[in-house]
């Protein structure tokens, strides 16, 4: 045997199994997954992501602690959320969003999978993001050997965005609701302080104004209403309250076991 063939082969079997791949190691699939979420901007108008290496340091960190715990969500079990990997990864962002894959067999079937859940494809095309890296590795992982992916989206402080769509135009391409012309995400001011809720804003909740409920009261206080009527106001009331609590534990329970933050 020759001696540089037995070079290669010692090479080969010094390359460890189940590397971790990035954009820039040329990884088919990373590229592949790049082009595609490149290429649904590029239909609607929006402005193409670049590859960030920050980026996808912050991603590959995600991958192995995903790998390394046992779990497959957006906040770990030790409530580690992605934000933490990118300020582990030194990854300064204004906005920035996180999708997760596993047991795809390739990049396109992921991606369709991606653009079929409007959360996840809401971080695909939301035009404040401008870069995007990507995580992927061959593991065993919830009993078989399969692919896990971690795509981050970012924008750092300072970086234009695009002001002609915003995040919510993004959601109704998901949705079908606007023709061709978007996991997590996260908005910081710039001083680095957050400045979006992780949680969604109660806006078609049927709670009564407190200048109604006021204008009730007098109107009580007047005479104007019988015991009867009262205490109809005051269930009424009770209600509400009751509703409004309930829905609250609701969201945040699923907050708590999904990791998953609507800004």
């Amino acid at each position: 045997m020759k001696r540089s063939t037995i070079i290669i082969l010692i090479a080969l079997l010094l390359i460890p199994a189940g590397n971790v791949f990035a954009a820039g190691s040329a990884s088919p699939w990373v590229e592949q997954a790049v082009k595609l979420a490149n290429g649904e901007r590029k239909q609607r108008g929006i402005a193409e992501l670049s590859v960030s290496n920050t980026l996808e340091k912050a991603a590959a960190l995600k991958l192995a602690d995903m790998e390394k715990s046992g779990y497959f969500a957006h906040t770990s079990p030790a409530g580690l959320t992605p934000w933490y990997f990118m300020d582990k990864a030194d990854y300064g962002y204004r906005y920035a969003g996180e999708n997760l894959a596993i047991h795809f067999n390739d990049p396109e079937s992921e991606h369709l999978a991606w653009m079929k859940s409007e959360k996840h494809c809401q971080n695909v095309l939301d035009p404040r993001f401008r870069e995007i890296g990507i995580a992927v590795k061959k593991t065993y992982f919830e009993g078989r050997e399969t692919m896990l992916v971690v795509e981050m989206f970012g924008t750092r402080p300072g970086q234009e965005v695009q002001t002609s769509l915003t995040k919510e135009d993004a959601l109704a391409m998901c949705k079908g609701e606007l023709p061709a012309v978007s996991g997590v995400s996260q908005q910081r001011g710039n001083d680095g302080t957050d400045t979006s809720g992780r949680i969604a804003l109660f806006s078609n909740m049927n709670v009564p104004k407190i200048d109604t409920l006021a204008k009730e009261a007098a109107a009580i206080g007047d005479g104007r209403y019988d015991i009867a009527q009262l205490v109809s106001v005051l269930v009424f009331a009770l209600t509400q309250i009751v509703a409004v609590s309930l829905f609250t534990r609701l969201l945040l329970s699923r907050e708590t076991r999904e990791g998953v933050y609507l800004s």
